[in-house]
């Protein structure tokens, strides 16, 4: 993770979030639900990598696969044993794996997504997230209608 004096804004839910639908109905105070974000663990042969796309979106594994070749979603235990918190909190700021971040994530003002506990959410402007995270920028998501 890279050190900066980034502005952030702590988001605390009522009840234990897992899926962006629970932040939406669960969060305390006003958030956007477009700026919603979400961390998925994948893995591509013997390598882990998260990505890091809006809520509504879903990974296109047909895009995925000529980014990074093909891959699958990490298993439970395994988001486990790297991420150190259950699926539905990843924190993409506290990971030891690459991060790829999704194009159309950029286009938001604002980012909020799991702080590492199912009870609170980090927003930040998404204009500083290369200030605390090192990652790629890559197309992989497919939008939700």
């Amino acid at each position: 993770m890279i050190e900066a004096d980034v502005k952030y804004r702590i988001i605390e839910l009522e009840a234990r979030a897992i899926s962006v639908d629970d932040v939406i109905e669960y969060s305390k105070e006003s958030i956007n639900p477009e700026e919603i974000c979400k961390t998925i663990i994948v893995k591509q042969k013997k390598r882990y990598i998260a990505l890091f796309l809006r809520g509504a979106d879903q990974i296109d594994f047909k895009k995925l696969k000529t980014v990074i070749g093909k891959s699958s979603i990490a298993s439970r235990e395994k988001v486990r044993e790297i991420s150190g918190v259950d699926a539905g909190a990843v924190c993409p700021l506290l990971l030891g794996v690459p991060v790829m971040v999704d194009k159309r994530v950029l286009d938001l003002d604002k980012l909020n997504f799991g702080s590492g506990n199912h009870l609170y959410g980090v927003e930040i402007k998404s204009g500083a997230l290369g200030r605390v995270l090192e990652y790629r920028v890559a197309d992989f998501a497919a939008e939700i209608q």
